[in-house]
């Protein structure tokens, strides 16, 4: 329909109607490609071409990484019946937590940072209290910490301050990466008081996978767990039908996984070091006991021979106190020794009683008489015998028998008790 009167312009249809004009129009686009005086891609075309190409790279990028997160996804929630392994499959779950226990790390040493920080501030002030939170904040309360730093005077404060405000942004930033992460993983139990990484892992597939109890504790004893767990961890479970994999993450609680460990394996050292350092005070204690052992039985050998000689002593004493004691002799070698004296007219009497002389006893315990040979003392008879000190009675307190041959006598004690200990002279005649 041409309608000239309404001042249409002719449509491109009607262009392509005279081919002068098509020819012209050629001729002028290849005049324009192979002038050298201009820049073939200064042209608002190409611009756009480039642009577009552009876009096209960047929507390839985004649908690769979509496409990896299915792929990811499904190998996470099922089986695999493809060319991948399943153990790679829980690795890179495993690897996803470990981020995820990294991060989590980084949340805590900022925490505790912004706490320092906060004790810091309270040392240069002396104010109590900030007036807000100084961890996790929230849009107002970060608005409240920019514009006490902007009313700050003190540069140190004011610089302690904004390490506040910087480290929250950090962990705000981190807590959205761990939030990015767990969405790609299944949700993880998260461990309450008196459980233990055992009793969660056979919970998780017994009850949540309907795994039969005796294959569970085979996927179980396969996998390495942790001894201790506190309140707040999160354990991470992967089951793909024919593997179990499992992990844990400090989640909501004070401390690491691996700080525990840490712990736990200090507390081994310290025992050991304890005992060791206890074997060996008490391998000196014995050593030492041992010598006062040894100094003992030395002092039990010394008492043991110092009894025996006591007993000894005792015993010549007991011998000594019960024994008469007596210088047996003929009269003649008497007064040559000097023990008696006399002569013509003058009676006989003891002389000397010095104890050397009274080397023979008789112990008046066990018998009570004195034997005499005339043979012995060099007599050919035995006449008569005298006992000396006189004091001693004859027929009272001893007697004396001399044989019919006159070859033997002998002198008996009758009053033992009164000779006891007692020195007498028998002269013999």
């Amino acid at each position: 329909m041409n309608n000239n009167d309404n001042g249409e312009k002719p449509t491109i249809v009607e262009e392509q109607d005279h081919p002068e004009k098509e020819e012209e129009k050629q001729t002028s686009f290849e005049t324009q490609r192979f002038d050298e005086t201009r820049d073939p891609f200064d042209t608002a075309e190409m611009k756009a071409v480039k642009q577009k190409r552009k876009s096209m790279i960047l929507y390839i990028g985004i649908a690769v990484l979509v496409l990896a997160l299915v792929v990811m996804g499904y190998f996470l929630f099922f089986k695999d019946n493809g060319n991948v392994e399943t153990s790679s499959q829980i690795r890179q779950m495993q690897e996803l937590t470990q981020k995820v226990q990294v991060m989590e790390s980084d949340v805590k040493e900022k925490q505790d940072e912004i706490f320092e920080i906060t004790e810091e501030i309270k040392e240069k002030t002396g104010e109590e209290s900030l007036g807000m939170k100084t961890m996790d904040l929230t849009e107002d309360e970060e608005k409240l910490l920019k514009q006490r730093i902007g009313e700050e005077k003190d540069v140190s404060v004011k610089s302690l301050l904004e390490d506040i405000l910087e480290k929250n942004n950090d962990i705000r930033e981190l807590k959205e990466k761990i939030v990015e992460i767990e969405k790609l993983l299944p949700i993880p139990h998260i461990v309450q008081s008196g459980e233990n990484h055992y009793q969660v892992a056979m919970d998780f597939l017994v009850n949540e996978k309907n795994v039969e109890k005796k294959r569970a504790m085979e996927l179980v004893e396969r996998t390495a767990l942790f001894d201790a767990m506190v309140p707040g961890f999160k354990v991470w479970n992967f089951y793909t039908g024919d593997e179990y994999g499992t992990s844990l993450t400090q989640g909501t609680a004070a401390i690491s996984p691996n700080s525990l460990i840490r712990q736990a394996k200090k507390k081994l050292v310290d025992a050991r070091d304890q005992a060791v350092s206890e074997r060996d005070k008490l391998s000196d204690d014995i050593t030492v006991l041992d010598e006062k052992r040894k100094e003992i039985i030395n002092q039990l050998d010394s008492l043991t021979k110092e009894k025996e000689n006591l007993i000894n002593k005792v015993g010549d004493l007991n011998q000594h106190v019960n024994s008469l004691f007596y210088q047996l002799d003929s009269e003649r070698n008497l007064k040559k020794k000097g023990i008696l004296k006399g002569g013509f007219l003058k009676s006989t009497k003891l002389q000397d009683v010095s104890p050397e002389h009274f080397t023979s006893s008789v112990d008046l315990r066990y018998g009570d008489q004195i034997v005499i040979s005339a043979a012995e003392l060099g007599l050919r008879k035995i006449k008569s015998i005298a006992l000396y000190p006189k004091f001693f009675k004859r027929g009272t307190d001893y007697k004396a028998e001399i044989a019919g041959d006159k070859q033997s006598a002998a002198v008996t004690i009758l009053d033992m008790a009164k000779l006891k200990n007692e020195r007498i002279v028998i002269s013999v005649r």
